[in-house]
């Protein structure tokens, strides 16, 4: 592995040791933390503009990312109901703010559950479509450090499936601090590394697909890096998903490297199988609602 680039742990500043390589690029893990980070070479802005295009939501595979994100709402919804559940227990109401809004799902699922939501995202073709679907006044294509200056506006960030996509997490996480009002709240839902899929799969944990993951959190890490940046986690939770098989396989056959995948990949397309509904309990992502400490 290439050491020659020196890449600092993002919660503990620690030197990072190389711990694999997948599809070219090197990740690396914190002796000290944990934490794992990919080294993507480029240009954050950059790599953002490329490589979230139309491609990541319809099915190329060089993004290991979504086979049809559009067509996979009915899953995608099952999902953000549960999320949904957990941000009504803590804020019932209020103004929240959709980080990596995508086609703008979660969004649509906020507003007609009360809330004043909003959503930004980086991506030209996501932000088109989900200002289609909850109006332009919504959306906007934006980073979280386009609107640090919207100071004490929002009761609620919510962050799913967006952390790990983070080039600066501590930065960002900054921005969510200032940007949230008083006794606002910031729920995360990302990959746990400390998970029993994640352990037994290794290199072939699908979570692990850079170049579109940055980081890999595990619950010690990711909360010592909130509370080190003014949060309070006050709830965890451990998840399964509703995917389609498609999505699945293409998982499996993309990230998981898996032959058989792609054999079975195939065959489901051929018999029309691909939407069947599945309920994966691998509780190998993780959830966290956190609140902003006083006098932070």
């Amino acid at each position: 592995m290439n050491t020659q680039r020196s890449i600092r742990c993002a919660s503990c500043r620690n030197n990072l040791k190389p711990f694999l390589i997948k599809n070219g690029f090197t990740l690396a893990k914190c002796p000290s933390c944990s934490l794992i980070h990919t080294d993507i070479r480029q240009d954050y802005a950059t790599f953002v503009n490329r490589f979230y295009e139309r491609g990541y939501f319809t099915g190329d595979r060089s993004r290991m990312a979504y086979i049809n994100y559009e067509d996979d709402k009915p899953f995608i919804w099952a999902n953000m109901r549960k999320f949904l559940s957990y941000i009504r227990a803590y804020k019932p109401k209020g103004k929240l703010l959709d980080v990596g809004c995508a086609l703008g799902f979660f969004t649509e699922l906020a507003l007609k559950a009360g809330y004043d939501a909003y959503g930004i995202d980086p991506s030209d073709f996501a932000v088109a479509k989900a200002k289609k679907l909850v109006g332009s006044e919504r959306i906007r294509k934006a980073k979280l450090s386009d609107i640090h200056d919207r100071t004490k506006s929002y009761d609620v960030v919510a962050m799913f499936d967006v952390f790990e996509h983070l080039a600066d997490p501590e930065g960002d996480l900054e921005i969510v601090k200032k940007i949230l009002k008083d006794d606002g709240m910031i729920i995360i839902a990302t990959g746990d590394t400390d998970s029993f899929f994640a352990r037994i799969l290794g290199r072939r944990w699908t979570f692990y697909n850079p170049p579109q993951h940055l980081y890999f959190f595990n619950h010690d890490n990711l909360t010592k890096l909130l509370e080190k940046k003014g949060f309070e986690p006050v709830s965890w939770m451990r998840i399964g998903k509703w995917l389609s098989l498609r999505y699945v396989l293409h998982l499996a056959r993309t990230g998981g490297e898996s032959v058989l995948a792609e054999f079975l990949y195939r065959l489901t397309d051929l018999l029309g199988l691909g939407k069947l509904p599945l309920y994966l309990p691998t509780y190998d992502n993780m959830v966290v609602i956190a609140k902003k400490k006083l006098g932070t």
